[in-house]
């Protein structure tokens, strides 16, 4: 309401902000709202000096009300815009890189990229289907003593990687039980 008026104009304070504020930047676009959106097409009318950096393969906040369009429309909204890929994967093997690509092929609407990776090949990814966060922490367990075993190593040699907090509880009842020393890093607890 402050930035648009009744008929769909922008206000005198939408006008004042983006003579105030030329070039805009924003961050993870991939994750913006509808609303978040339409301020900054209001705040860049004037000028159309905006830079947006995102990736529409990482949109993963749609419950929280992302909108995915918002990234895959941007290049009709503004015409002169020019897209710069970043393609390279400088963190993964290229098998990771492969089974990620495969996926994100899947999509019906995407901005094609070709990501790869100029790291080792890497070990093939295995994919294990579990029927509960409880098999799963046990899984992870089993799985990190049979490897130690093949391999003679160490439980420093392991990490695990998580997406939310309340998955540690699980796992960490697994190691415990199967005799894993551990250590949390930025937990609750």
């Amino acid at each position: 309401e402050l930035l648009t008026d009744a008929a769909g104009a922008p206000t005198e304070l939408a006008k004042q902000i983006s003579r105030e504020y030329v070039e805009i930047m924003v961050d993870e676009y991939q994750d913006t709202n509808f609303a978040q959106h339409l301020i900054v097409q209001r705040l860049s009318e004037q000028h159309q000096s905006i830079c947006v950096v995102g990736d529409d393969a990482q949109s993963i906040y749609s419950f929280r009300g992302a909108n995915i369009d918002n990234i895959l429309q941007f290049k009709n909204i503004y015409k002169n815009c020019r897209i710069f890929k970043l393609e390279r994967n400088y963190r993964s093997t290229q098998n990771i890189v492969n089974a990620a690509n495969s996926l994100i092929h899947k999509n019906k609407q995407q901005i094609t990229k070709n990501v790869y990776s100029e790291n080792e090949l890497g070990n093939k990814v295995q994919l294990f289907s579990l029927y509960s966060d409880y098999e799963e922490g046990y899984a992870v367990a089993s799985r990190i003593n049979e490897i130690k075993k093949e391999q003679n190593g160490d439980f420093s040699d392991f990490a695990i990687l998580y997406r939310t907090n309340a998955q540690s509880r699980i796992l960490e009842e697994a190691m415990r039980k199967r005799g894993i020393p551990y250590k949390i890093y930025g937990g609750l607890s």
